[in-house]
Formats: C-alpha cells, sequence, structure tokens
C-alpha cells in the first residue's frame, strides 16, 4: 500500500529517514493511516521514494522503538498507537471524571493491560458454565488432604521457623528438591542455582526486567502466552515476534531477527506450546541453541507443563542440553498441581541469580516460607508422583473426549491440534470466521473459551480458539463442544474462503 500524502525533500536539513519516519506518524495522528495498517515492506517504500533501503529500514527501526509501529516475521508492519500519543484531557491540571487526583499514571502501569492476560483471568474467576479457558488443574482432582497433612507436618517439624520471614532465593530444602528433579531430567545445578518465585508469572517478570529496558528488542513466538506479552508490554519492550509452525518457533525467521534486531532475550516455549500446543523435536532445539550461541542472545525457556506428557518421548529441555550456561529455565508448580500455590522457580547461572534475587527482594522479601516447606515436605513424601499417577491418566481421558467431541460436532474446514500433553487443544477455523463473534454467542449459550487473538500481537487469530480441557469432566466437554459445534454450523459465513497459506516476504519485523 502506499502512505497516503508521504513524500520527502532532499533540501531539507533533516535526515531522510527522519522525515520518513515523521511523515508516517503525522500520518497515523491524522487519521491517514489507521490502526492495524499494514505498512509497505521496506524495498517498496524506498523504491517509492527514491531512496536506499537501509533509509528506510532505520525509519521503520526508529518508529517501532517509539512504538509506533510493530512487526511481525512473515506477515509485514503494522501501524499501532503507543498509550501516550494523545494526551488525556485530565492531564492538564483538572480532576479525573471521578473527581479524584489519580490522573497521571506511570507507562509500566498504563501499558500493564496489554497482552490480553486480565480478559482471560476474569473468565478463569467467574465459574459460570462450561469453561473451556483457563490453563489450570481440575478441582476435584487436586490432592487437597495430602496437601493438608504435609502442611501439619511442616508447622510440627518446622514450627515458626517458617512462619516468619525466610531466605528471600527461597527454602533451600525445597530448592535442592527442585535441582534433583532438574537433574533428573538431564540438567546440571544445585540448590544455589535454583531461585523461587510466586509463580512462574513472577518468574517471567523478574527475567524480563532484569535484561530489558524500555525500548530493547526482545524475541518471542507468534502466538504466545498472553502472560509473557502482559509483561512486556508493561515493561515497554520492542517485541519482535516470530511465527511458529507444527514444531514451534522458526529458525528460518529467528535467524533473520537475531540479524535485524540483536534482541536482549529470546523467549519460548519448546513444550506443549500455550497455546498451538506445538512439541519441538531435539533437532530443532539444538538449531535454536546454534542461534541464540552466534548471536550471544540468552534464552529464556518456559516449560509450564512439560511433566503433563500424556503420550510421546520426553525431550531434552533446552536447559539441559546447553548445560544451563545460556538458558534460564522457568518452572512451576501451578499446572501440575495447584494453582494456588503460587509457587515457580527460575534456574540461572550464579552472576544471573545473583540480580534475580535482588530485584525479587525489592518486590516481596520471598515467597511464603510455610508453603514452601509444605510442599517439599509432599515432595518428599512422594506425594507429587502419587498425584501425577492419579492426574495424568484423568487428563488423557479428557483430552480425548475432546478431540472426539470435536471429530462429531466440528463442519468440515474446521481443524485442530492432538496435543501429546498439557492441558488444551488449538482449534482453526476456516479463515473468513470471526471468533469474536462466536465467543459472544458461545457466552450466551452458557460455554466459554479463549479467543485467538489474545495470544497474537499484531490482531490475528480471530477465527483461532483454545479449548482446555483439564479442568471439565468428560460429560461437559462433550455437551460444550456439542454447543460450540452447533453456534459454529449455524453461523457459517456463506462466503467464508478455506484458509489459504500466508504470503511469505522478507519480513521488517
Amino acid at each position: 500500500m502506499d502512505i497516503p500524502g508521504l513524500s520527502i525533500d532532499s533540501e531539507h536539513g533533516l535526515p531522510v529517514y527522519r522525515q520518513i519516519a515523521d511523515g508516517i506518524r503525522e500520518a497515523a495522528l491524522d487519521g491517514r493511516l489507521q490502526i492495524g495498517d499494514r505498512l509497505p515492506p521496506t524495498r517498496d517504500l524506498a523504491r517509492q521514494l527514491g531512496v536506499n533501503r537501509n533509509t528506510v529500514v532505520s525509519a521503520y527501526e526508529s518508529l517501532s522503538a517509539e512504538g509506533w509501529i510493530e512487526s511481525h516475521t512473515g506477515r509485514g508492519t503494522f501501524v499501532r498507537r503507543p498509550a501516550r500519543a494523545e494526551p488525556d484531557s485530565s492531564d492538564a491540571g483538572g480532576p479525573a471524571a471521578d473527581g479524584t487526583w489519580f490522573t497521571a499514571f506511570s507507562r509500566t502501569a498504563e501499558d500493564a493491560a496489554g497482552g490480553g492476560l486480565q480478559s482471560i483471568y476474569r473468565l478463569v474467576v467467574a465459574d459460570e458454565g462450561i469453561s473451556f479457558v483457563g490453563s489450570y488443574p481440575a478441582p476435584e482432582l487436586m490432592p487437597v488432604e495430602a496437601f493438608g497433612r504435609a502442611m501439619d507436618t511442616a508447622l510440627r517439624e518446622q514450627g515458626a521457623a517458617v512462619l516468619g520471614y525466610g531466605p528471600t532465593a527461597g527454602y533451600t530444602p525445597l530448592r535442592e528438591s527442585i535441582a534433583q528433579a532438574m537433574r533428573a531430567r538431564g540438567s546440571g545445578g544445585d540448590a544455589e542455582s535454583i531461585l523461587v518465585t510466586n509463580g512462574a508469572q513472577q518468574a517471567l517478570e523478574l527475567v524480563f526486567r532484569a535484561f530489558l529496558d524500555r525500548g530493547d528488542a526482545v524475541v518471542i513466538e507468534e502466538p504466545t502466552y498472553t502472560g509473557a506479552r502482559s509483561i512486556l508490554s508493561a515493561l515497554g519492550a520492542r517485541v519482535v515476534a516470530v511465527p511458529v509452525d507444527e514444531e514451534g518457533l522458526r529458525p528460518d525467521l529467528l535467524a533473520i531477527a537475531l540479524e535485524r534486531h540483536r534482541p536482549r532475550l529470546i523467549y519460548v516455549q519448546p513444550t506443549f506450546h500455550n497455546p498451538t500446543t506445538a512439541v519441538m523435536g531435539e533437532a530443532r532445539r539444538r538449531a535454536l541453541l546454534s542461534l541464540a550461541q552466534r548471536h550471544r542472545c540468552p534464552l529464556v525457556e518456559d516449560d509450564w507443563g512439560g511433566e503433563l506428557r500424556l503420550e510421546g518421548d520426553e525431550q531434552p529441555t533446552l536447559h539441559a542440553l546447553d548445560g544451563g550456561r545460556h538458558v534460564l529455565y522457568l518452572g512451576t508448580f501451578s499446572k501440575k498441581l495447584m494453582p494456588g500455590l503460587r509457587i515457580g522457580w527460575i534456574a540461572a547461572p550464579p552472576a544471573v541469580l545473583h540480580r534475580l534475587i535482588e530485584l525479587k527482594r525489592l518486590e516481596d522479601c520471598g515467597t511464603s516460607p510455610i508453603l514452601q516447606s509444605a510442599l517439599h515436605t509432599f515432595l518428599r513424601e512422594g506425594g507429587l508422583e502419587r498425584h501425577l499417577a492419579r492426574l495424568l491418566p484423568a487428563y488423557r481421558t479428557r483430552r480425548d473426549a475432546m478431540l472426539q467431541a470435536l471429530g462429531r460436532h466440528m463442519p468440515e474446514g474446521v481443524t485442530w491440534t492432538s496435543p501429546q500433553g498439557g492441558m488444551f487443544v488449538w482449534v482453526t477455523l476456516p479463515a473468513g470466521f470471526d471468533g469474536n463473534d462466536l465467543f459472544l454467542a458461545a457466552r450466551r449459550e452458557g460455554v466459554s473459551y479463549s479467543r485467538g487473538e489474545l495470544f497474537h500481537n499484531d490482531g490475528a487469530g480471530r477465527n483461532c480458539l483454545r479449548l482446555t480441557y483439564s479442568a471439565a469432566s468428560p460429560d461437559q466437554i462433550a455437551d460444550g463442544i456439542g454447543r460450540l459445534g452447533a453456534l459454529i454450523r449455524g453461523r457459517w459465513p456463506a462466503t467464508a474462503e478455506p484458509p489459504r497459506p500466508a504470503v511469505e516476504e522478507m519480513p521488517i519485523f
């Protein structure tokens, strides 16, 4: 597409790349460009303006750093609007509409709503109808009595020692238990390489905050976990979204991103990717590590559900393959045990772990000692092994029930994944189908799911659904998928086109 009104003046004292950037920004402000509009590839715009392509690349990079555009590998570059692009009417010094004086928030607070995590969380806690939303264990499968006994044992054995403040890095016996479990999966390290966090969400926030300043580039998967997107939005990071395929992050497109953007981090979920359920094979994992090493870019491995394997061969973690030298490993007990524990962890080299501990000290001084002690007791007594022996067959039954229901009720043209593990299925409707309309209709029918666009950075994914099977019974799954199937059949657009492969071009990011 052309950019209306964009021109350059070779006699002007302002650098040409700056003229291009200013022209695009002004077009976005006055409405000549709309949010979501796709900008021309750099080669095309350079040809139109009669300038060197590197000049246009510099202009796009400047706009990206300011938050005016977002680039996505394989799709192109799109207009967006920074949170403070237009001054709020209350910024002039008067009170806000509700009469308060709380009108000037930090960039972090204003950007914290990005990523869609709150949208999903509201549905998770709503507790109404049949929910295929949150990625969490079924309440009836949680080991309530066994963990209660572990809590009693911890209090009896430790007493007041676990009712006060504990070490910021975490309860040492629990850290050793976590390190031992990681060693069993091929990773090195001991208790001193582990930081206990308040769930994986805090682990992500600490790592991103330790490495990223506002405007720094970070590579993520497209689509990816909404919680990661929310944190990066709050921090003002410059997101470089690289598409995934059936095996996860694409190395060919990652190589381009690393060369062009020199990101500070690469964030990946190589096992049971959220939301696509993809599992990265060992060869792909080694290719990813090789690229990261070549560009000296640390990897953040989010292994939220590695122990929720229902079939297939276990893959070595990136952390194990790398020896823990350049990979920051994130784990959690929320998905495989109980989300209310809010206990996760980071495995990192000593120099990195020291910085992370200091950041955590500023946030909360440490995760609850009594919960850590009770969890260690539960692990020590074999509670997790017994729990997984009961949990995994139940999840396999629920996954199979969902796959069977999809096969019965979904019309031709709808596709879905058959996950080897994890908690959900990724469903793709034909390209012309609007999943947001379906979402509203489904809510009226008492069924909720996670909308695909919440996992994307460019508004894509409107024809995708993430359906969680872990927290619904087989009967609820059959009923809920039946209702969704009836809605899809009834609302099937007559003009819907079958999905077509995206046209690949050299991405701008």
